[in-house]
C-alpha cells in the first residue's frame, strides 16, 4: 500500500502548495524561545508527521531532529511501514547510517494484516445478516485503518462506500465529519470545506459541540484556501469555551495557537485599523486564544498604535515559522504584500503631503524607488488619493474643499430633483391623453 499524503518520492513537498515554495530552504524561525519538539509535540498522529517532514524539508538547521521526530511518531502513531522506510532514508542522507527497527517493521507488517482481515470479516458478516449498523461501523473501521496506512484517498473512498449503510441524519453527519478531519489531515481544504458544507446541510441545528468543531475546520479551511475575509468572519463569532469542550485540541490535529495566528494574518490582511480593533483586538474571546501566541497580540498592538517600523518587524518574525509551516507557507508572500500595503496607506491617511524618502526609511523599504511602485498601485487601486511628486520626493495627497463638497452634494440633489420632476410631468402628460381620448367607463351605463 502507497502513502498518499506524502507522495511516492523522498522529496515530501505537501500536495498543492505552490512552486514557489518546492526546495527553497529558510532560516530557524527567529520567534523568542523557539523549540522545536515544544512546536511540534502540540500535535498529534498524521498533522505532526506531516508538519516535522515539511518544517525538515526546508529548514536544514532543524532537518535531522525534525525528521527524526517524524520517525518517532510513525512508530507510535501508524502503522505506515512504507512511510517509515522513506523517512529513515532521509534521515540516513543528513546524518550517517541509522538502525532500522527490524521488530517494529515486523510488528506493524502483522498487526495491518489481521487488523485488515477481521474488520473484512466484520463487514462480510454484516452485509451477509443484512445488519445496517454492524456494516458501517465495520466500514468505518476499514477506512480509519487505511487512513492510519498513509491510503487517504482510499479512506475516504471507503468512508463514501459506507453511506450505503446509513439508517439515520446522524450517521450521514458522523461520516461527513469523519472525511472532514481525514482531509485536514492532508491539508485538502477544498475537499475539507465540502464535507463541512455537507454536515451543514444534512443539520442546519448542530449541537453546540458540533458547531465549534466545525467554526475550527472553517477556519483552517478557508484559511488553508486563501479566503481572509471568511477566516475573519468565522473569528468574530468563536465561543472559547465551546471549542475547549469538543476536546479538539487534546486530538492534536491543530492548536489554539493555530487559530491565534490564522485569526490574526487574515484580519491584518483585510482589515482597516478600526475594523481590526472591533473584530480582533477587542474581540474577548479570540483574545483568550492570543494569549497562547503573545507575537501576535504584540503584533497587533503595535499596528494599531501606529508602530509600523516595530510591526513589520514583528510580522516578519511571525512569518519565520509561517513559511515552514504547511498552511501558513503558500501564502506568507501573499499576506505580508497586503500587510504592507494596509501600513503605506495608514501612514499617509495624517498627512496632506508625505516625504518618499522619510516614509521608505520608516517603513524599512530597500529604496525609495520601490515604495513609490508600490504607492502607484494602492493610487490606480483608489486605495490613496493622491499624485506622486517625483521633483520634491513627495506623496501630494488631493484634498477636497468643503465649499466643493457642499456643491456636488447640491448638484446630486437637483439632479434627482430633476429626473423625478421629469417622470411625473410625463405621468400627467399621458393621463391627460387618456382622459381626451376615452370615455368613462360610467357613462355607457347612464
Amino acid at each position: 500500500m502507497n502513502s498518499d499524503d506524502f507522495g511516492g518520492s523522498v522529496n515530501m513537498s505537501r500536495p498543492g502548495a505552490s512552486d514557489e515554495y518546492r526546495g527553497t530552504m529558510y532560516a530557524k524561525p527567529a520567534l523568542e524561545q523557539f523549540s522545536l519538539s515544544k512546536y511540534l509535540n502540540e500535535y498529534q498522529g498524521r498533522v505532526k508527521i506531516r508538519r516535522a517532514l515539511y518544517l525538515g524539508e526546508r529548514c536544514p538547521e532543524l532537518s535531522v531532529e525534525s525528521y527524526q521526530i517524524a520517525l518517532s511518531e510513525i512508530k507510535s502513531s501508524t502503522t505506515d511501514i512504507n512511510l517509515h522506510d522513506r523517512v529513515l532514508k532521509n534521515l540516513e542522507q543528513l546524518s550517517g547510517p541509522v538502525a532500522s527497527d527490524a521488530e517494529w517493521v515486523s510488528l506493524a507488517r502483522k498487526a495491518n494484516n489481521s487488523a485488515f482481515d477481521v474488520l473484512m470479516a466484520e463487514l462480510n458478516r454484516a452485509k451477509q445478516q443484512h445488519i445496517k449498523k454492524d456494516a458501517l461501523r465495520a466500514q468505518e473501521g476499514l477506512a480509519h485503518h487505511k487512513a492510519k496506512l498513509g491510503n487517504v484517498n482510499e479512506a475516504l473512498r471507503t468512508l463514501q462506500d459506507a453511506r450505503d449503510y446509513c439508517s439515520s441524519v446522524d450517521d450521514q453527519v458522523s461520516l461527513a465529519l469523519q472525511s472532514a478531519w481525514i482531509s485536514q489531515s492532508m491539508g485538502k481544504w477544498l475537499q475539507v470545506n465540502s464535507y463541512v458544507q455537507r454536515v451543514v446541510s444534512s443539520l442546519p441545528a448542530q449541537p453546540v459541540k458540533m458547531a465549534a468543531e466545525i467554526k475550527v475546520l472553517q477556519i483552517q479551511a478557508d484559511f488553508g484556501e486563501g479566503r481572509w475575509s471568511a477566516v475573519v468572519n468565522n473569528v468574530k463569532e468563536l465561543s472559547y469555551d465551546d471549542i475547549m469542550s469538543t476536546g479538539i485540541f487534546e486530538r492534536g490535529s491543530l492548536t489554539p495557537q493555530d487559530i491565534a495566528a490564522y485569526g490574526t494574518l487574515a484580519g491584518l490582511a483585510v482589515l482597516q485599523r478600526d475594523s481590526l480593533k472591533q473584530l480582533i483586538i477587542d474581540n474577548a474571546e479570540f483574545g483568550k486564544f492570543l494569549d497562547y501566541i503573545p507575537e501576535c497580540s504584540r503584533l497587533l498592538r503595535l499596528l494599531y498604535n501606529s508602530a509600523y517600523s516595530d510591526a513589520l518587524s514583528g510580522l516578519d518574525a511571525i512569518l519565520s515559522l509561517g513559511v515552514l509551516d504547511p498552511v501558513i507557507a503558500p501564502h506568507t508572500a501573499t499576506l505580508r504584500s497586503q500587510f504592507v500595503e494596509n501600513v503605506v496607506v495608514l501612514y499617509t491617511q495624517p498627512f496632506v503631503s508625505t516625504s518618499l524618502s522619510a516614509m521608505a526609511k520608516a517603513l524599512s523599504f530597500g529604496s525609495t524607488s520601490q515604495l513609490e511602485a508600490m504607492l502607484a498601485r494602492l493610487i490606480e487601486k483608489n486605495l490613496i488619493s493622491g499624485r506622486i511628486d517625483a521633483v520634491s520626493g513627495y506623496l501630494l495627497k488631493y484634498t477636497l474643499d468643503p465649499r466643493d463638497q457642499t456643491l456636488e452634494t447640491i448638484e446630486r440633489m437637483y439632479s434627482s430633483f430633476s429626473d423625478q420632476a421629469d417622470v411625473m410631468l410625463a405621468r400627467i402628460h399621458y393621463l391627460e391623453e387618456e382622459t381626451a381620448t376615452h370615455k368613462p367607463r360610467y357613462e355607457g351605463r347612464r
